[in-house]
C-alpha cells in the first residue's frame, strides 16, 4: 500500500519542501501544500550525484527566491518552527554564506547562515525589543562535505542537529518581528551579497512545530543513502 505525502507524520505542519525533482530549468516546485513558487536566478547548475539524486550547485552569483506575497506563512513572529536540509559548502565562497531565510536586517524575519569559522547561525531580526538582532549558533561544521542540517526553535532556545545528531547550541532568540522581504536561498535578502558557493538539496520549513531529535534522526536515516 502506498503512503501519501500528507499521511506521513513527519510532514505534519510542513509549509515548504523543495526536493528538486525537475533536474533542469529555472523553476523548482514546492511540494508542500502551500506550493510556493521558487525561481532560480542566474541559471544555477543542476548536478547529478553518484546516486543519481539531482541537487543544485550555486557558484557564488546564483540563488533562489520566492516573493514576499507568496511566503507570508514562513514568518514565525511567535511560536515554534523548524528548518532543515542538505548543504555542501565550498571553501571557495565568501566568509558569510546564506543558506535560506526571509528577513530584512534589523527590521524582522529570520536567516540561516554559515560563517567562515565553521559556525552555523540562526538569527532573528527586530525593529524593536531588547536588541535589533538575536541569534544562536552551533560549531564544528566543515567544508567540502555534505551535511544534513536541522534546526528547531522552542521559545528562546535553538536546538541544532547535524546528520541526525543533537549538537550544542550557544545563544538565545528573541521573537522576530514581521517583514515584507522575499524568501531567499543562497543569498542575502538584498540579493547582492553573502552568496552560497556549493550545493543544496531539499530545504524544508515546518511552522508551529519544533521537530524532535527523533524526527531529525528519522529524516537523516531515510535520506542518507543518496549521499553515502
Amino acid at each position: 500500500m502506498s503512503v501519501h505525502y500528507d499521511d506521513m507524520g513527519i510532514n505534519r505542519d510542513i509549509l515548504l519542501d523543495l526536493p528538486l525533482r525537475e533536474g533542469a530549468g529555472i523553476i523548482t516546485q514546492d511540494v508542500a501544500k502551500p506550493h510556493h513558487p521558487v525561481a532560480l536566478v542566474g541559471a544555477p547548475a543542476w548536478t547529478s550525484l553518484g546516486s543519481d539524486l539531482g541537487v543544485i550547485t550555486l557558484d557564488g552569483t546564483e540563488y533562489g527566491e520566492s516573493p514576499n506575497a507568496d511566503t507570508a506563512d514562513l514568518e514565525p513572529t511567535s511560536g515554534d518552527y523548524s528548518v532543515g536540509g542538505w548543504v555542501y559548502i565550498d571553501t571557495a565562497g565568501v566568509d558569510s554564506q546564506i543558506m535560506i531565510g526571509r528577513w530584512q536586517e534589523d527590521v524582522g524575519g529570520w536567516e540561516l547562515y554559515h560563517y567562515t569559522n565553521l559556525l552555523m547561525t540562526m538569527r532573528h531580526h527586530h525593529a524593536g525589543g531588547v536588541a535589533v538582532r538575536s541569534g544562536c549558533y552551533s560549531a564544528g561544521w566543515t567544508y567540502n562535505t555534505w551535511h544534513f542540517l536541522g534546526f528547531s526553535r522552542v521559545g528562546a532556545n535553538g536546538f541544532w542537529y547535524r546528520n541526525g545528531v543533537s549538537i550544542a547550541n550557544i545563544g538565545v532568540l528573541e521573537d522576530p518581528e514581521a517583514t515584507t522581504s522575499d524568501l531567499v536561498i543562497g543569498v542575502r535578502y538584498s540579493k547582492n551579497a553573502n552568496f552560497h558557493t556549493g550545493m543544496f538539496w531539499r530545504y524544508r520549513y515546518w511552522g508551529d512545530r519544533a521537530l524532535t531529535a527523533a524526527d531529525w534522526a528519522w529524516i537523516y536515516e531515510r535520506e542518507l543513502r543518496w549521499f553515502a
